[in-house]
């Protein structure tokens, strides 16, 4: 149990590096979007240099990106700093955590899929805790910036990218050609088929990280605006607030994105993988 958490703490805080490294990139060319109105943006106000710390929403993000990494490892350290073999509090909800992840990921890669939890249910935790943080005044859900899901979907691609070269070697490189003929001239094909799938499996980052950010963007945007008319009404002494089933929804909405994205990077894991073990 402590050694999978000490995993998740150094996999939440590595996953929120990379993702910040997508957000500095990105912040060149984003510094005339608006910042949401978050307790953070006090921030933007700190200098280094000369020049602002914060100057997009991008990096505005990526802080609370960080946030959410530093209180999932607190969470995580509060609940093992005193195990017991007859789990209570903290600690139960932990370990309930961990054994559906690792029934969830075992399920689907098989007895190895053991190896990949810590990283797996990582992702699950920061994408769940940084989804969750929008539907609370004041927090940003950080998910809900391209940047940072661009971030999440990159940590996974390198990551299957380097179990797919350490468990086949070079020979991995050859599943891109897999079912051209060796024939002549069929086997003059072997190139274009061999961009055609090295183009599919850069876009599988793509497809990540627009999905997610996609359904966090529109469900954060429909609560800001049920939220404007839940003002104009209160201003004309009607107070309905009709954004809490919507926000309720959201609940829903921000574990699923984090469940579907934590599915797909154990499918992308278990394809590198049961190759490897076909060629074995």
């Amino acid at each position: 149990m402590t050694l999978v958490f000490r995993s998740v703490i150094v996999a939440l805080l590595t996953t929120s590096f990379l993702t910040g490294s997508g957000a500095a990139f990105a912040a060149e060319g984003s510094g005339g979007l608006p910042h949401p109105q978050t307790w953070l943006n006090w921030i933007q106000a700190l200098e280094i240099g000369g020049e602002p710390l914060l100057h997009s929403s991008a990096a505005l993000a990526f802080a609370w990106s960080v946030v959410a990494a530093l209180f999932l490892a607190c969470l995580a350290f509060a609940g093992t700093r005193h195990l017991s073999l007859r789990p209570r509090g903290l600690q139960t909800l932990l370990e309930m955590l961990v054994g559906g992840l690792r029934d969830l990921v075992v399920g689907i890669m098989g007895p190895r899929g053991a190896d990949f939890v810590p990283f797996i249910g990582s992702l699950f935790m920061y994408i769940a805790c940084m989804n969750l943080m929008g539907l609370v005044p004041g927090f940003m859900a950080p998910t809900s910036n391209l940047n940072v899901t661009a971030g999440l979907a990159v940590c996974v691609f390198l990551v299957v990218q380097f179990y797919g070269i350490r468990e086949n070697g070079v020979g991995y490189l050859k599943h891109f050609i897999t079912g051209v003929p060796t024939q002549f001239p069929y086997v003059l094909l072997a190139p274009l088929i061999f961009v055609i799938h090295l183009i599919g499996e850069f876009f599988r980052p793509v497809t990540l990280a627009i999905r997610l950010f996609g359904n966090l963007m529109a469900e954060e945007m429909i609560v800001l605006i049920l939220i404007g008319l839940v003002a104009g009404l209160a201003r004309h002494g009607i107070p309905l607030p009709i954004q809490l089933p919507n926000m309720v929804l959201g609940l829903l909405v921000a574990i699923v994105q984090a469940a579907v994205f934590a599915i797909l990077a154990t499918v992308y894991l278990d394809g590198v993988v049961r190759h490897a073990e076909s060629l074995s």
